[in-house]
């Protein structure tokens, strides 16, 4: 009787092995199977998540009130325009300046040296051109926008210069805001 039960004994800790090792083999294999579109997936999530945060933190430490749009921006309406809405295929001359979120100022626009540029198409620069690039996130907020009126708008990164940056004042992953005053609009 002491044998049989000896080894049955053996036997159920030569079965919990078994077991421990088919589980940790299952784990070692999820582990090589990883898929890499899920973990960048997960990785944009968590970045466009801790961005959301830090843009809504500054939105309460200067005391604005913005909407989200859909886009994936916030805009502040500061002060009314005239009622001439922007459209698509509209050159328009803004005066601006573009930050960073800690007040890092990366670049003036004023009303003698203005940002101008044709919304919603390409503008790449060429040397006999006045037309200036704008992040892509412009363009849309610009639609939103009337002649003469003034407006903060906050890009996260991929609205704005990405992960590269402008590979000059603006650094990689960086949200941009945007105090703009659209000067005129042809």
């Amino acid at each position: 009787m002491k044998k049989v039960c000896v080894a049955v004994n053996i036997l159920l800790v030569l079965l919990s092995f078994a077991c421990a090792n088919t589980a940790d083999d299952k784990k070692s294999q999820q582990y090589i199977e990883v898929n890499p579109r899920e973990n960048i997936e997960k990785v944009n999530k968590f970045l466009s998540e801790k961005d959301k945060d830090r843009i809504e933190s500054f939105l309460r430490r200067q005391d604005l009130t913005a909407d989200f749009d859909e886009s994936g921006f916030w805009i502040a309406r500061i002060e009314p325009g005239n009622g001439t809405k922007i459209q698509e295929g509209s050159a328009v001359a803004l005066a601006a300046t573009i930050s960073l979120l800690d007040g890092t100022l990366c670049y003036t626009y004023t009303e003698y040296n203005p940002l101008i540029f044709v919304v919603n198409k390409s503008n790449e620069l060429s040397e006999t051109s006045e037309l200036q690039n704008a992040v892509s996130g412009l363009h849309s907020a610009l639609s939103l926008l009337e002649d003469q009126e003034r407006a903060v708008l906050i890009f996260p990164p991929h609205l704005a210069h990405g992960v590269i940056g402008d590979n000059n004042n603006i650094p990689p992953r960086s949200i941009l805001v945007y105090d703009i005053k659209v000067l005129e609009v042809k």
